[in-house]
């Protein structure tokens, strides 16, 4: 039977302040049920150490509810060691390590000690033996801080194996796999940082996404979001986690003559390593390879990942920035849905935002005029890709009159018709050229700018597999379109 441990990772500490006002230089002190750890050592003459993790025994996990962990920071000179601030986390609040998250405690005045005011931000999560191997094989075991002195590309290719569940990885680690971050590693750039290739020991490969320093609010947050997300997401349609590096560095440097503590992160992600690419660099009558088999695949693929995230789960998962560019294909061309730093999970406290998250051509009206979450937004993105996917173009034509619906239908199916006869050996006409009208029409309809007129995800696929009919009047749709 496998041994139980609470884990605690210590990640920072924020606004700290002594009780007069000064500012601090920090160390922290864990406690639980009689066992102690601490981020510093005499040797390094208690300087901060951050981003570490620290296992402590459970003997009994049924008494886990009465026990508490005890964190307190400390200012590290000798001479004022009474000045500490503390905070006290119940055991009922502990979660299993894939439900953990970090979150911030406020510091607390024990005894007679003078008050350091703050924030310390930990995660605290229960895990096993096992599980420690595969993420940290030399984990603490005494007072002293973790030791990292392991071959992390192990661990990495132990995940890819999958023969162990996505961990934190260390900064160290990623920069040594993508040569220092070099340009010949570069994968792709976007708004959120740059996508570098990390080659593991084995010559196995990984995509690293780096997110850029930003002073845009919330960055934090949506960092936090696609961490969260991809921790709980299994689904062959959707792009495959590996790990995550979450790291700060506190220096002191001089600001207006006066000298402030300040903090560096870095934030990055870990993915699995899809060479074709993204679904953007293929859509055109000209793609090579995509013919309409792998094309109706493509379509499929991103269908199922998106019910994965709409229907699997006790809150729906919305997207809100589905997009070619943001799904990738394996060796097979099959679809792997990507990039959720936007995603939310559906709420009463989420009904609407008052930013406009997403990319203008893909987000649908509502969301544009009134920042109404619903899934509906991303069945509108799937609609713009459906048809995108079918024609090769990346505009569908725009109609002003009764018949231009059918019109536009039966241009594209005869196009079609046209390519596949000119296919040696192909046999299934009939049956493929059904098979297109249908994914157009379902695209039209998800497309709907009447959101509570587009199907749910469930209804879309039996539409796009030909179990349930196109029973929407789509003529009325597509007017609906033009206005």
């Amino acid at each position: 039977m496998a041994t139980c441990k609470l884990g605690v990772e210590v990640v920072s500490a924020h606004d700290l302040k002594r009780q007069d006002g000064q500012g601090i230089s920090p160390y922290v002190v864990l406690k639980f049920n009689r066992q102690r750890f601490c981020t510093a050592t005499k040797e390094n003459d208690l300087n901060p150490v951050w981003n570490k993790r620290f296992y402590f025994d459970v003997s009994d996990p049924s008494n886990l509810p009465e026990l508490f962990l005890k964190a307190t920071i400390y200012h590290r000179e000798r001479s004022t060691n009474d000045w500490r601030g503390t905070t006290m986390i119940r055991g009922p609040s502990f979660k299993p390590l894939p439900d953990a998250v970090v979150l911030s405690y406020p510091l607390e005045k024990l005894g007679k000690s003078a008050r350091i005011t703050g924030e310390l931000r930990l995660k605290v999560y229960i895990t096993d033996e096992a599980s420690i191997r595969a993420s940290d094989p030399l984990p603490a075991t005494g007072s002293g801080i973790c030791s990292s002195g392991f071959d992390d590309s192990k661990i990495l290719e132990s995940i890819l194996r999958g023969e162990s569940s996505p961990h934190r990885i260390p900064f160290q680690c990623l920069k040594e796999i993508t040569n220092n971050f070099s340009d010949e590693q570069v994968l792709g750039q976007g708004g959120f940082g740059v996508v570098y290739k990390g080659v593991l020991h084995d010559g196995k490969m990984i995509a690293v996404k780096r997110i850029a320093p930003s002073l845009r609010p919330g960055l934090e947050k949506q960092f936090e979001n696609e961490v969260c997300h991809l921790m709980k997401l299994k689904h062959p349609n959707i792009v495959r986690f590996v790990g995550y590096c979450y790291q700060t560095w506190h220096e002191c440097l001089e600001y207006n003559g006066k000298h402030v503590l300040a903090e560096t992160a870095e934030r990055l992600l870990c993915l699995e390593y899809l060479p074709k690419g993204s679904l953007d660099n293929y859509l055109s009558d000209e793609s090579p390879g995509l013919d309409w088999r792998t094309r109706y695949n493509i379509i499929e693929g991103i269908c199922y990942g998106l019910c994965n995230l709409h229907e699997n789960f006790d809150k729906p998962i919305i997207h809100l920035d589905l997009k070619p560019a943001n799904i990738l294909l394996d060796d097979n061309m099959l679809p792997k849905v990507t990039d959720f730093g936007l995603s939310r999970l559906l709420d009463e406290q989420t009904i609407c935002t008052a930013s406009r998250p997403g990319t203008l051509g893909y987000m649908a009206p509502e969301l544009i005029n009134s920042g109404k979450l619903t899934p509906k937004s991303d069945i509108f993105s799937l609609g713009v890709i459906i048809l995108e996917v079918v024609t090769g173009h990346r505009d569908y034509p725009a109609v002003d009159s009764k018949t231009a619906l059918d019109e536009f239908i039966e241009l594209e199916v005869k196009k079609w018709r046209n390519v596949l006869q000119r296919s040696p050996g192909y046999g299934s006409l009939k049956i493929d050229c059904e098979q297109i009208k249908r994914c157009l029409q379902v695209g039209l309809i998800c497309v709907n700018p009447e959101r509570t007129k587009r199907p749910p995800m469930t209804k879309v696929i039996s539409m796009l597999q030909g179990s349930k009919s196109v029973d929407c009047d789509i003529s009325i749709v597509f007017q609906q379109m033009c206005i």
